[in-house]
């Protein structure tokens, strides 16, 4: 895809949120993780649901569309792709973030931790 293409998809995006998006946005945005989220942001062949730049982090929300087989393949690939330009991709489902908030962000909180002190030992070395 052209650029263009990304940000007018990701304008739509922002412009769109699901349910469990906003819910969730509502919890990164403002820093409230100390470290700033971005939501909808255009990533190499991709648009990241949500991404922290100072810690190469991908959150992503699947709506029941991901249970699809085929949907399933091209996560793992966007996961996989992702991966290889050296971010880490963290996936948790619609359901999750609508009925259980608190604990998605434990999840998110242990997730930046453990992000952070790899950064850390990686500046130590």
């Amino acid at each position: 895809m052209h650029l263009p293409i990304y940000l007018d998809l990701q304008k739509a995006l922002r412009r769109n949120p699901t349910l469990a998006e906003d819910k969730l946005w509502q919890r990164l945005r403002g820093k409230q993780t100390w470290y700033k989220f971005r939501r909808q942001h255009p990533m190499v062949d991709y648009v990241a649901d949500f991404y922290c730049h100072a810690l190469q982090y991908v959150i992503e929300v699947d709506g029941s569309i991901h249970q699809d087989q085929t949907k399933q393949i091209e996560d793992e690939n966007k996961d996989i792709n992702l991966e290889s330009y050296g971010c880490s991709v963290q996936r948790f489902t619609n359901d999750q973030v609508l009925n259980d908030i608190e604990t998605v962000m434990i999840q998110i909180h242990l997730t930046i931790s453990t992000i952070k002190n790899k950064l850390l030992a990686d500046d130590a070395e």
